[in-house]
């Protein structure tokens, strides 16, 4: 993309002056929280416990969005939030529960303007028990039931918004042998990052028959140190399987240098009913990544089949090309990413980071009709600034992203601008 273009194309004075106010006072004032939830686990030995040896765990988390799309329409919203929660110990160590309520508040967000997946679509706020597990612990093996947590390539908790996405699911998983880990289980619904509600997994992929649930397993085998193979089977009962597999080499140049491949490849196909359409689609991509000290690179190519787009309605794409506006994952598809980061410790700066990256999509088709789509291409720019140890606000980090989307014929570039503060609080 011509940078002076993006430029050109930014909403008027007044409203990158409403944006760049809105993002000075949300750093100025806020918290919030990286983390997603709790999951069942060991507590940590010096945390803060209540009678009973109960673990209170709070995150904060504030969130400023505004987008002007490509075609002029705006959403925008700032919200205040997080979650707070409770999780046992071990109760007999076997035993252990917890429960999280997940809430998004708005500080800011016209009626109109909605869209932002801060708030829900109508801009009211989000209050939600997101999370009440029970885990069962046996022989290094944990089964976990009611609403928790996954994550995996395609059903994950998608946290770029101020909720993530939790499901009511019965799993079990475990590490039975060194680097090497699984998970499976049934997966009935999805409560989805803008939503209080949870729906069945059918419906939320957009299914119009009967409320079914998903059945998933996965394994990661970490065959060296920074070398990974994965792969999972997601089969959503009477809409579409998925297949899904990856793998990263490290190779290393130099002391200070490594070269790390990636390649992944995920099939998906329509069973049972096909509540969502009779089709049959692929999507594949490569990734080179080169460090050196404090700077890092990486050049990436997708391909997704022209059969249908590849789906991702229960979490983020696992694409190597899923950027900050969109994945570049429709039907034919053929996309590329090359970008860079820094981080600034080496310099004197410990806690700050940035990154940009440019990735291109073409050969873009309609999967009903076979008709070309508009190439389109983006740009997006991050920095991230983490508090150290020893520090008032530590653990705090501030984040702010800025992405264009160009795509030909439309009236103007898409820009979003993301302003996010997270904050884990200590008792």
């Amino acid at each position: 993309m011509d940078p002076s273009r993006a430029i050109h194309n930014t909403p008027p004075r007044a409203r990158r002056a409403r944006r760049a106010f809105g993002c000075a006072a949300l750093l100025a004032a806020a918290a919030g929280a990286g983390a997603q939830g709790i999951a069942p686990g060991n507590l940590p030995a010096d945390g803060t416990k209540l009678p009973g040896g109960i673990e209170p765990v709070l995150q904060l988390r504030t969130y400023y969005f505004d987008q002007e799309s490509l075609t002029g329409v705006p959403s925008v919203a700032w919200a205040l939030g997080g979650w707070a929660g409770l999780r046992s110990p071990w109760l007999g160590d076997v035993l252990q529960l917890g429960v999280v309520g997940y809430t998004s508040q708005r500080l800011y967000g016209p009626q109109d303007k909605s869209g932002t997946l801060l708030l829900q679509p109508d801009q009211d706020p989000i209050n939600v028990i997101g999370l009440a597990w029970a885990a069962l612990r046996f022989a290094g093996q944990t089964f976990t039931a009611y609403r928790q947590l996954i994550d995996r390539p395609f059903i994950n908790p998608q946290d770029n918004r101020m909720v993530p996405n939790t499901f009511e699911a019965y799993t079990l998983g475990g590490a039975p042998l060194e680097g090497f880990a699984y998970t499976g289980g049934y997966v009935a619904r999805i409560k989805n990052r803008d939503s209080e509600r949870f729906v069945s997994m059918s419906q939320d992929a957009g299914g119009t028959g009967s409320d079914e649930g998903l059945v998933y397993a996965g394994v990661d085998w970490d065959f060296m140190t920074g070398g990974r193979l994965r792969a999972d089977v997601q089969y959503g009962i009477d809409t579409y399987n998925t297949v899904y597999v990856d793998a990263k080499m490290p190779v290393a140049l130099a002391e200070r240098t490594r070269l790390v491949l990636g390649t992944q490849y995920y099939p998906q196909k329509s069973v049972g009913d096909a509540q969502i359409g009779d089709f049959s689609t692929w999507g594949a991509g490569v990734q080179a990544q080169l460090t050196h000290g404090p700077f890092g690179a990486h050049l990436s190519f997708t391909r997704t089949g022209t059969g249908f787009n590849t789906q991702n309605p229960y979490g983020d794409h696992p694409s190597y090309l899923n950027l900050q506006q969109v994945a570049f994952n429709t039907a034919g598809e053929r996309a590329w990413g090359i970008g860079g980061s820094v981080n600034f410790a080496e310099f004197g700066v410990p806690g700050l980071s940035a990154s940009a990256v440019y990735a291109a999509g073409r050969d873009r088709v309609d999967a009903a009709t076979g008709a070309p789509l508009p190439n389109r291409d983006e740009t997006d720019i991050r920095a991230d600034y983490r508090v150290g140890k020893g520090h008032l606000l530590e653990g705090l980090v501030a984040t702010f992203r800025y992405a264009w989307l160009q795509q030909d014929g439309s009236p103007q570039t898409q820009t979003q601008a993301r302003v996010i503060v997270n904050y884990p609080f200590s008792f």
